[in-house]
């Protein structure tokens, strides 16, 4: 167990999901179609697993839940970058099933999928980040628009309270494809954001 265990995390997350652009679940609602379905990477700027250096390291996790996220039975598939040493590899392991928030969607998960390193190219830019992992996932955020004019939409949401994030950039998912247990699914115009987050104990 990670009891005891000492962390620190800091980087930023790139996530995006089936929601309408904003997502119900940042405001305690029902997601958008009932169902959540989608994904969380985080790319670790600089930061320790019980005195492992995580810094550069980025992973995440498929979440696929036939409801609210909170009322579990979901599908948990997590994936790793390959360039991770082995020790690397042991501490972020152990992060993603034992450390809040990572751990919380495998407590709601009891399908799930395992590890899978994975080559991966992520592009840090804002709400223009965007992450790939060939066979896997196309991710590339934008801005929200202006259903009138086109226009960018530009939205910080500021939530003290936010389980993975204080603060997170509400965007669109440009791109938005992955493959998670050999089927295949296209969210892309859905919801997406980019999120600086910071872990420790």
């Amino acid at each position: 167990m990670s009891q005891g265990k000492k962390y620190s995390l800091k980087g930023h997350m790139v996530s995006g999901c089936n929601c309408d652009w904003g997502c119900p679940c940042n405001f305690e609602i029902a997601p958008s179609y009932g169902n959540c379905e989608g994904v969380y990477m985080w790319h670790v700027e600089s930061g320790n697993y019980n005195g492992v250096s995580l810094d550069g390291t980025t992973f995440g996790q498929f979440g696929l839940f036939p409801e609210a996220i909170h009322l579990g039975n979901g599908i948990v598939f997590d994936v790793i970058d390959e360039r991770l040493s082995p020790e690397q590899r042991q501490a972020v392991e152990t992060v993603l099933t034992q450390v809040v928030p990572f751990s919380v969607f495998h407590d709601l998960a009891p399908n799930f999928l395992g590890f899978q390193y994975v080559p991966m190219e992520l592009h840090l830019d804002g709400i223009r980040s965007g992450l790939k992992i060939p066979g896997v996932l196309d991710l590339k955020l934008d801005a929200m628009k202006n259903p009138v004019t086109g226009e960018d939409e530009l939205a910080t949401l500021t939530k003290p309270t936010g389980f993975t994030a204080n603060i997170t950039e509400l965007c669109t998912a440009k791109t938005f494809t992955f493959e998670v247990g050999g089927k295949s699914y296209n969210y892309s115009g859905k919801y997406g954001e980019f999120c600086p987050f910071d872990y420790s104990n």
